[in-house]
């Protein structure tokens, strides 16, 4: 498909956005990660998919306004939703995958957890007292424990494409959430398979959120001649409740087609947005 063409659909979407402006905003700007030009499909995609996930959220009113020619996504937001708080939920990918532990690797998964744990509580007492370039500093030994964890790990065809449905849940007795994934027919066999062969070898179950790991559950010896069979999944890991809210709406929306970035988000306030056929004071 041409340029051209792809400029003129999204015209049409910015002027359907028009008609329903917000009269007041948080606007999240989203590039893509790469260094690439967004075509078509990929918007329409991107597009189907973050619509999902406000409705997850329920985030009732919003707007998605994507731009061809600079493959910028803006996504409106009510002004009283905390935008910073759950950009994140837009940006990124959103792809579940469950892995085997690599054998003789106990020692150094629990080496690599315990170092990627003290960096994370030494990044966020950073933020906290608002020193944000030394916390921003540490994100780079953060990404590197990350992906050495990955490394104890098998690669896997249990994604969250398989997926059919997943709910972040109080637990009974406790100030924490968890989320339960359902499998389809697909996955509930492969998650079987997966659960029969790591059973009672006290190996863990990996489950990843693009590469950052959330939990690492054992299965018991019982499960050793049958694997799980009901295609349930439970992700535990001392979430709060927004964390926990924005998972499942990640899970139910399903991946992003392309790794996106934010790059901006700012605050627009009633006396600057105009309406079609008024000016910003409010003269028609």
């Amino acid at each position: 498909m041409s340029r051209w063409l792809v400029g003129m659909a999204i015209a049409s979407t910015l002027t359907l956005s028009c008609s329903n402006r917000l009269r007041n905003y948080t606007q999240i700007t989203l590039a893509p990660q790469a260094d690439t030009e967004l075509d078509l499909e990929t918007i329409e995609q991107t597009e189907a998919i973050l619509e999902e996930r406000l409705t997850n959220l329920e985030i009732e009113t919003a707007e998605i306004i994507s731009e061809a020619d600079s493959s910028l996504i803006r996504l409106r937001l009510p002004a009283e939703v905390d935008a910073l708080a759950i950009a994140d939920v837009f940006a990124d990918t959103g792809q579940l995958s469950l892995r085997r532990q690599k054998p003789e690797t106990e020692e150094d998964l629990a080496k690599n957890i315990e170092a990627l744990q003290r960096l994370l509580v030494e990044q966020d007492t950073l933020k906290q007292t608002d020193n944000l370039e030394d916390a921003e500093a540490l994100q780079s030994q953060i990404d590197q424990t990350r992906a050495e964890i990955v490394e104890l790990y098998e690669p896997s065809e249990l994604t969250g494409d398989l997926v059919s449905d997943a709910q972040a849940v109080l637990m009974s007795g406790f100030n924490t959430w968890e989320i339960t994934v359902w499998f389809n027919e697909e996955g509930t066999k492969r998650f079987t398979e997966k659960t029969k062969a790591i059973a009672g070898t006290g190996r863990t179950i990996g489950v990843f959120l693009d590469d950052v790991l959330l939990s690492t559950p054992v299965v018991d010896v019982d499960y050793a001649q049958t694997g799980i069979p009901d295609g349930k999944a439970v992700i535990s890991g001392n979430f709060t409740a927004e964390a926990a809210k924005a998972l499942e709406a990640q899970l139910k929306s399903g991946a992003l087609p392309v790794a996106l970035k934010t790059v901006d988000i700012e605050v627009v306030p009633a006396e600057e947005v105009e309406l079609p056929g008024e000016t910003v004071d409010g003269e028609g």
